[in-house]
């Protein structure tokens, strides 16, 4: 049997080398498909909780603002805690959260099962990324970070598409059903191939900075969700305010300090830095999309779950297909020419949703909302491999804690600031139209960041 080195004294077979690869792609999918099946519901949660759009985009907001509360304080987990034992208590929490939700008889009792599934999610999402990374060289980091994309990335891609398809016939209950089953499975999977990978290291969990990067988050996102009803008062402008400042300590005292919770100086890698700020603005297209897409095909358009669900099924299709080829374009031509190529794609995408009227058919929902996954499956996992190939060791638990926290995060303003946009200005086609302008503005942000990029690093592919 072929046996790979891990490090001087673990080695591991190729069998179970590919065994902990499916199993953490198979985790990574169904937790990230997680964090936006439920955008695809909102209608349904509106009209069977009897609550609003705004209140019931938290299901979804709300899970990926946890999900990236959750990841700074992984770094600190995966340095301490034995692979075997992290994995199992992030998939028992996501287990246990779905047959939760399967048992809600309300609103918040929806609403406490999706933060817990978001608290496995947020655990995975790194973890998954460092032992990957661990387990093959780096001349394969392309590919498997584009593997990984597929997993994570194209599953909140997939989400809606999955719970379109799943509406119709067994309700909303049937969705979470799925993924409680599913998560049984990982689990099961997780106890056959599942090995301790990373060393453990010494480190150190302070109160001081998880309160601070925590409430800071949530104050913030809260006080955007909440400018719809005015920007001067406490719960909007006072809450952004608060959590600015927060955030600001936060960072302020990272930098000093000797044993930071997250090592900030990775910001001083270049390929990091634009990883970073690419990825911050193909979330909040991509996950503003799979709120304001659904809203415009169901509630205005009145396309039913099914019909929604099979118009994606085809960009879902091509997402997957997309990411993996990614990854090994990556490897052999470098990262400007996926720039150019997606960013061009969220171009014309933006131009396609501004073009949305009364009239709009499904298929050409469907061909919009295909350009938009091709867009983002060819920058995602090429920007993953960017961000963290180049960090090694300590550096890159941290910076990959780091790029998934702020990548949840923009999940959660992306959901948000599509609705508040959405809901501010007329719920109507004028909304959408709105929406698609502000996707246009990011697209041109993403832009500037790849001309910045090429220009100062002008002998790299």
């Amino acid at each position: 049997m072929v046996m790979v080195m891990i490090s001087d004294k673990k080695r591991i077979s190729n069998v179970q080398r590919t065994g902990i690869l499916i199993t953490l792609l198979a985790a990574a999918f169904i937790t990230s498909m997680s964090t936006t099946v439920t955008a695809n519901m909102i209608p349904n949660f509106t009209e069977y909780f009897g609550v609003s759009s705004n209140l019931a985009q938290w299901l979804t907001s709300g899970a990926t603002l946890i999900s990236g509360i959750t990841i700074p304080i992984t770094a600190f987990l995966i340095k301490r805690v034995p692979n075997k034992v992290y994995f199992f208590s992030a998939m028992t929490a996501f287990t246990v959260g779905s047959l939760a939700a399967i048992l809600s008889v309300n609103f918040p009792m929806l609403l406490i099962s999706r933060l817990f599934q978001a608290v496995g999610c947020g655990m995975l999402l790194s973890f998954a990324q460092i032992v990957l990374l661990k387990l093959y060289p780096k001349e394969k980091h392309g590919t498997i970070m584009g593997a990984y994309s597929m997993a994570a990335m194209v599953s909140s891609v997939v989400g809606p598409t999955y719970a379109g398809l799943i509406l119709d016939s067994f309700g909303w209950k049937g969705v979470f059903a799925s993924l409680f089953m599913v998560g049984t499975l990982i689990i099961i999977c997780g106890i056959l191939f599942m090995k301790n990978i990373t060393d453990r290291e010494t480190a150190d969990l302070n109160i001081l900075y998880v309160s601070l990067s925590s409430f800071g988050f949530a104050a913030f996102l809260i006080g955007v969700s909440n400018i719809s009803g005015g920007l001067f008062s406490f719960k909007s402008g006072g809450l952004i305010l608060v959590g600015l400042l927060l955030l600001g300590a936060f960072v302020f005292l990272q930098l000093r300090s000797e044993k930071p919770m997250l090592n900030l100086r990775v910001f001083g890698n270049a390929g990091f830095r634009i990883a970073v700020i690419l990825s911050l603005c193909m979330y909040l297209i991509c996950m503003g999309n799979a709120m304001i897409l659904p809203i415009f095909a169901k509630a205005i358009r009145g396309f039913s779950d099914t019909a929604y669900g099979l118009a994606t099924i085809v960009g879902s299709v091509l997402s997957v297909i997309t990411t993996l080829s990614a990854g090994r374009l990556y490897d052999k031509v470098g990262i400007k020419p996926m720039f150019v190529v997606g960013t061009g794609l969220f171009a014309i995408y933006s131009v396609m949703g501004f073009l949305f009227s009364q009239n709009t058919s499904i298929i050409y929902i469907a061909v919009a909302f295909a350009v938009q996954t091709i867009a983002m499956s060819s920058l995602n996992s090429p920007a993953t491999a960017m961000a963290l190939s180049g960090l090694e060791g300590k550096e890159r638990v941290d910076g990959s804690a780091i790029f998934n926290t702020l990548r949840q995060i923009s999940s959660s303003l992306a959901s948000t600031l599509a609705v508040l946009i959405y809901t501010l200005t007329g719920s109507n086609m004028t909304a959408i139209h709105g929406v698609y302008i502000y996707f246009g503005f990011v697209t041109i942000a993403i832009a500037v960041a790849v001309i910045l990029y090429a220009h100062g690093h002008p002998k790299e592919k």
